[in-house]
């Protein structure tokens, strides 16, 4: 590419003072490139920049090399697919289209029945595996802790199906940011000139009062990171700088891209710098920084060179 900014952020971000990571996101992302050819480029890039992967179970970075750290990231997800967890993440994830508005066929209480089915089958395997493990082969504290997953481990999976939400409730709410764009409330708020934290905040308030905190945000654990998810999925759903995740385009799969948007934003909250040209990503990441008090600069690739390394 023919620009100036790009290609002196290369040669910066060779810099020995530098470390550029990259994430799961970025290997997700980088493994649906239809040709062979332009995907190892992208590893080729991260390999020349010396870039170190953020393991997303510990956060800290590995030194293999990105070729190394993809074979291993598609082993993974080999080993994945041959479990019970494709099928509860798929639906899931049509639980997380369907109230976003897109067409999929099943109605919510479909939906929830197979979330519960699949739930009930990944506890039943899990018991299976607990107990086909034999406790006297093991020393102490490991012997103890088999014998209180055996003697509990079937009564909590019990008790966590039992309290459950079917989610029936929601199959005659209407679906998708549409109707809650078309409040006066967030039609003036998001004409007006709050911006940030404040206007995330805004936005909360207006969602709990119409359909109430207990039904989404109670569920959610109080972590940084999904304080990030919270803050940018309220904001598109406002209609502020907006992802099109409710459109359905060819070949297109916006609902993902949006998504991988955000877990972007997510696994760089642990980087002193995100750096993006896409400027509604910044301005929701900015946001969604501030409201969980993220401390990680967002900037454009021009202003991380003048602001930032050059200054």
């Amino acid at each position: 590419m023919n620009n100036e900014y790009l290609i002196t952020l290369k040669r910066v971000l060779m810099n020995p003072n530098i470390q550029v990571v990259y994430s799961d996101v970025t290997l997700a992302e980088t493994i649906q490139i239809p040709k062979d050819e332009h995907m190892v480029e992208h590893l080729q890039v991260l390999e020349e920049l010396n870039a170190k992967y953020i393991d997303p179970l510990n956060n800290k970075l590995r030194n293999e090399k990105p070729i190394k750290i993809c074979i291993e990231y598609l082993k993974n997800l080999k080993s994945f697919y041959s479990t019970p967890y494709p099928n509860f993440a798929t639906t899931m994830d049509k639980f997380s289209r369907k109230i976003s508005g897109l067409p999929i066929e099943q109605s919510i209480e479909e939906i929830s029945k197979n979330i519960i089915d699949n739930t009930e089958n990944i506890m039943k395997i899990s018991v299976n595996q607990i107990n086909a493990l034999n406790e006297n082969e093991y020393e102490e504290p490991m012997k103890s802790a088999i014998n209180l997953m055996k003697k509990n481990l079937p009564k909590l999976f019990d008790e966590a199906l039992q309290s459950f939400n079917p989610l029936t409730e929601i199959d005659n709410l209407p679906l998708g940011p549409k109707p809650f764009r078309e409040y006066k409330s967030i039609k003036r708020l998001i004409n007006s000139k709050i911006t940030g934290s404040e206007l995330v905040k805004e936005i909360e308030n207006i969602f709990n009062q119409e359909h109430g905190e207990s039904n989404w945000k109670s569920s959610m654990k109080d972590t940084t990171e999904n304080k990030i998810i919270i803050a940018y999925n309220l904001m598109n759903w406002a209609g502020y700088y907006p992802d099109d995740f409710d459109k359905v385009k060819k070949n297109k799969d916006r609902f993902r891209a949006s998504q991988n948007d955000m877990q972007h934003a997510v696994r760089a909250s642990i980087a002193s710098f995100l750096i993006s040209n896409d400027n509604p990503f910044r301005i929701k990441t900015i946001a969604s920084y501030e409201y969980a008090n993220i401390n990680t600069i967002v900037c454009s690739a021009e202003s991380f060179l003048k602001e930032h390394f050059f200054k």
